[in-house]
């Protein structure tokens, strides 16, 4: 069971730190979610699709397969880019762009298929009821420090350190 618990636990705490730091960056999203808390499925998603906790996984073909014209064999290992693929301009306009009206629920930070995250419905709901908490809290965050995680599997903050504008 810890197998299933540490890895969750531990992109769920940095896709948090990720939410909040984009919300620093863009104090007008957080405006707009603040306002219309409907938003908030739609931040979660569009910030996981931004910067995602787990930007890389690799497996194994069970089959030959062809990708762009380059021939893989059966027994290959590839790499699934997930940070490049949430990132891809054909499919997401202005894809850098933070924007929490856009409805991203196809973004690939959990995965897909049979090796979707297992604990992709709690790491929603731990993401969404924290954004509810901080909305009716905080009208402004501010960055004072960040560092970024030295990390050959997942991708996030070590070190965040946020001020916040209580909420009037």
């Amino acid at each position: 069971m810890l197998d299933y618990v540490t890895p969750s636990l531990d992109t769920t705490i940095l896709a948090i730190a990720n939410a909040v730091a984009l919300f620093a960056q863009h104090p007008d999203q957080w405006e707009l979610l603040r306002k219309d808390r409907s938003l908030i499925p739609h931040a979660v998603n569009e910030s996981l699709r931004l910067e995602t906790p787990v930007p890389q996984f690799s497996r194994v073909l069970t089959e030959d397969h062809e990708i762009g014209g380059v021939p893989l064999a059966a027994g290959s290992r590839v790499a699934l880019l997930y940070a490049s693929a949430n990132r891809d301009e054909r499919h997401y306009p202005d894809p850098t762009r933070f924007d929490i009206t856009r409805r991203p629920s196809d973004h690939l930070a959990f995965g897909r298929g049979e090796h979707v995250c297992v604990g992709m419905h709690l790491a929603r709901l731990e993401m969404s009821a924290l954004l509810e908490r901080l909305a009716d809290r905080v009208a402004r965050f501010e960055i004072l420090e960040r560092r970024p995680m030295i990390n050959n599997g997942l991708r996030g903050l070590d070190y965040l350190d946020v001020a916040v504008e209580p909420a009037t």
